[in-house]
């Protein structure tokens, strides 16, 4: 579940306006709000930004609207990702995360290194397994605190 056709009626847009935001088709924008495609990181990004929400927001981890504070640290692209260090730091190999996951561990190295983008069903996974948000993982903030959590 997300909350992008709320968060766009709140904002009096139409989904062309967003799409245009995206530089994408409206059709291409639509299924993202019925959730036919899962939603990029980069886009994630982007929406969070244009609404001024945290991701955690977007994908119904939280109620809390406000955004994190900003990360103060600068990544070279958009495809980097806080996983390892997340791991590490709990002491975790990356075939015990796998496998909570149900995935391989050759999958989930992909996600860590960068080299495929992390599906949103994955990073949900990810942020309440590791207890930090999805805005900490992807570097949008150095606050590694969720908000509290939906129930």
């Amino acid at each position: 579940m997300n909350r992008l056709k709320e968060l766009r009626k709140e904002n009096n847009l139409l989904q062309k306006d967003v799409a245009k935001f995206l530089k994408m088709s409206q059709n291409g924008y639509s299924q993202y709000e019925t959730e036919i495609t899962d939603i990029s990181t980069t886009i994630l990004r982007r929406l969070s930004g244009f609404y001024n929400v945290s991701i955690d927001y977007i994908l119904c981890l939280t109620n809390i609207k406000d955004k994190y504070a900003p990360s103060k640290v600068i990544t070279p692209t958009n495809y980097m990702n806080r996983l390892s260090e997340i791991r590490n730091d709990l002491d975790l190999n990356q075939f015990k995360v796998a496998n909570i996951l149900n995935m391989s561990q050759t999958g989930y190295s992909a996600y860590e290194v960068g080299i495929c983008d992390i599906p949103t069903k994955v990073l949900k996974k990810l942020s309440l397994y590791y207890d930090v948000p999805i805005d900490y993982i992807l570097y949008l903030t150095d606050e590694r605190i969720p908000y509290k959590r939906k129930k």
